[in-house]
């Protein structure tokens, strides 16, 4: 894979893992007693790192340094 590519995964895998993140918050507020749903969405955020920043960032690992400064600098990667 190159570069591109890499950085196009990373940044897919991290939009959909934002999204699911803040639906799990949602639920929390609103449903906080299906804390099985909460999880169940929670394994398919790590479901998402695995198959989309790992090899990503394994393949560019300068990737994972500009994203980790933009979080630190603005709260998020993309």
């Amino acid at each position: 894979m190159d570069e591109d590519i890499a950085r196009i995964m990373a940044v897919a895998g991290l939009r959909a893992s934002r999204e699911l993140g803040e639906l799990v918050q949602l639920l929390a507020e609103h449903l906080p007693e299906d804390k099985q749903l909460r999880l169940n969405i929670a394994r398919a955020i790590s479901e998402i790192h695995s198959a989309t920043l790992e090899p990503a960032f394994t393949t560019a690992p300068e990737l994972e340094a500009e994203f980790d400064a933009r979080i630190n600098r603005y709260g998020r990667a993309t």
